[in-house]
């Protein structure tokens, strides 16, 4: 009887690659579960399953890893974002169903988590430059999203790329304060309004 052939074993780099994605989901699920304030490195590494000396082979600060961490993140929420309006009818109001699936992705723990971070960067200036290094990229990853969902008034609006903008901050802006007060019903009252400003502005032009 044949032999089944052993499993190929994994290069040096895959095994880092997966050490350092392991390190990445504990830093998330550690940061949803304790908060900035109480994750410790040595917590992200237990959870990981490795050395807190391995950690810092692959980040040379906390700082570094929750910055990397967040990185990590985006994309996945951005995925979810797009599968959320894409998954709503073709007919239906798409600026209406991309403000709500904006709010529905800001209402996720792990975002909410990530929010946390920017707000303790204020006093933070390592976390603070950390953080900056990969807001830039994802601000214009979501701007690369918001045009592909909306081509058309991308190509004839110059202030495009402005609306987007407050409608991000906005969002976000009201997704701290909702921390404090989830189930505020002006949440709904600003978020229509905001899809309303946003059908306004995007309207076709002469």
């Amino acid at each position: 009887m044949a032999q089944a052939a052993a499993p190929a074993r994994r290069t040096q780099a895959e095994r880092r690659e997966s050490t350092r994605r392991k390190l990445l989901d504990a830093t998330i699920e550690t940061l949803v579960e304790q908060g900035y304030a109480r994750l410790t490195t040595v917590e992200v590494a237990k959870r990981a399953g490795v050395s807190q000396g391995a950690l810092f082979t692959h980040f040379e600060t906390k700082e570094e890893l929750l910055a990397v961490a967040v990185e990590h993140l985006f994309p996945r929420l951005i995925q979810d974002f797009l599968a959320g309006v894409g998954a709503r009818p073709s007919g239906r109001d798409r600026v209406g169903a991309a403000v709500d699936m904006l709010w529905a992705a800001y209402q996720r723990p792990e975002l909410q988590a990530a929010i946390e971070l920017y707000v303790a960067a204020r006093t933070s200036p390592e976390l603070q430059k950390a953080l900056a290094a990969v807001d830039g990229p994802h601000r214009q990853n979501l701007h690369r999203v918001a045009r592909e969902l909306f081509p058309d008034v991308a190509a004839t609006h110059p202030d495009f790329d402005d609306v987007v903008e407050l409608a991000l901050d906005a969002v976000q802006g009201a997704a701290v304060g909702g921390a404090a007060r989830p189930e505020d019903p002006a949440h709904r009252r600003m978020l229509d309004t905001l899809a309303r400003f946003m059908r306004v502005a995007f309207a076709p032009r002469d």
